[in-house]
């Protein structure tokens, strides 16, 4: 039994812990029924909805957290609020409660993504090291070679690499539309971001995180897509130079790393309907997201000391 700061500290990780894991199961029933709506979606309004389904356990924990332990806010809260968010015996921790299996689960996640994406970061930046380190590597430029290959690489400082093999093999308006989509990755750091938005996803139990995954690399191909076409090419011609790419890297060895963007590595198909949809995407729904916020924040304020004793009157039978 723990009395006084330790004891504060571990039972605002159990509060946190046990609100995030409640927000992950709300959100993954959200994420798997609305797949076909998200399809509708403009790519940037997708990487929105995506960055919320890894972002609110996070701040709705830490708010919940924050208003559970929070002393001076009971001058302020009406009486029938506090009753149901009050925390009795704060300064007290029983370390051998299943308040502790709750501490270490959420800590046992925590360090797995962490060595995990440390791992990912450090295997990266050598591969790309070495990879700078041939001859004919050089930024932001045509790297002579026979291999078929366009790839985005580097975190903080993300380098773009266009093979002379596929130059050769493209007409001008294909090869600006390969440059375009690139310069894209590198501008917006999309490396960076694909590694940052896969350790936010490692909360997730794997088939859900896997998928987000998927669909955020989908995401950042598409909103690349959509950067080249704008330069003039239009939604058509990117789409028939997403095919050939496709074609012509068939069978070619490529710079291997889950943390690099390449041109043509990305789900072909949803990619070629995307830029030859009939509709524009739709926008981002804030009025929506904002709404589903404040339900899910409120009915975890009002529910955390409720499920808490009806979980401690399970385990006292």
């Amino acid at each position: 039994m723990l009395v006084g700061g330790y004891a504060i500290t571990l039972n605002s990780v159990f509060i946190a812990a046990s609100v995030f894991f409640y927000c992950s199961l709300i959100l993954t029933f959200v994420f798997r029924t609305t797949e076909q709506w998200r399809v509708k979606l403009s790519a940037g309004a997708r990487q929105w909805v995506l960055w919320s389904f890894v972002l609110i356990p996070w701040l709705v924990a830490l708010s919940v957290a924050s208003v559970v332990l929070m002393p001076d806010s009971a001058a302020v809260m009406p009486s029938w609020f506090l009753a149901l968010t009050h925390w009795h015996h704060i300064n007290v921790f029983n370390l051998y409660s299943w308040h502790s299996a709750i501490v270490l689960l959420f800590s046992a996640a925590s360090f797995l993504a962490i060595v995990r994406h440390t791992h990912q970061f450090l295997k990266h930046r050598s591969a790309l090291g070495a990879l700078l380190t041939l001859d004919g590597f050089t930024k932001n430029s045509s790297v002579g070679s026979t291999v078929i290959y366009a790839f985005t690489a580097g975190l903080f400082r993300p380098k773009v690499f266009i093979s002379s093999a596929l130059q050769a093999q493209l007409s001008a308006a294909e090869n600006d539309i390969v440059c375009r989509h690139e310069l894209a990755h590198q501008q917006r750091f999309d490396p960076l971001r694909k590694w940052s938005f896969s350790f936010l996803a490692a909360f997730y139990l794997p088939f859900t995180s896997n998928r987000l995954r998927r669909e955020f690399s989908l995401c950042l191909e598409l909103a690349a897509d959509d950067y080249a076409a704008v330069g003039g090419s239009g939604g058509t011609t990117v789409a028939s130079t997403v095919i050939k790419l496709c074609r012509l890297s068939r069978n070619q060895q490529q710079f291997s790393s889950p943390l690099s963007c390449h041109f043509y590595a990305s789900e072909i198909e949803a990619r070629v309907h995307y830029q030859l949809r009939s509709e524009p995407g739709r926008s981002f729904p804030l009025s929506l997201f904002v709404v589903f916020l404040c339900v899910l924040l409120a009915s975890c304020l009002l529910s955390v000391d409720s499920y808490h004793h009806a979980v401690e009157a399970i385990f006292s039978h």
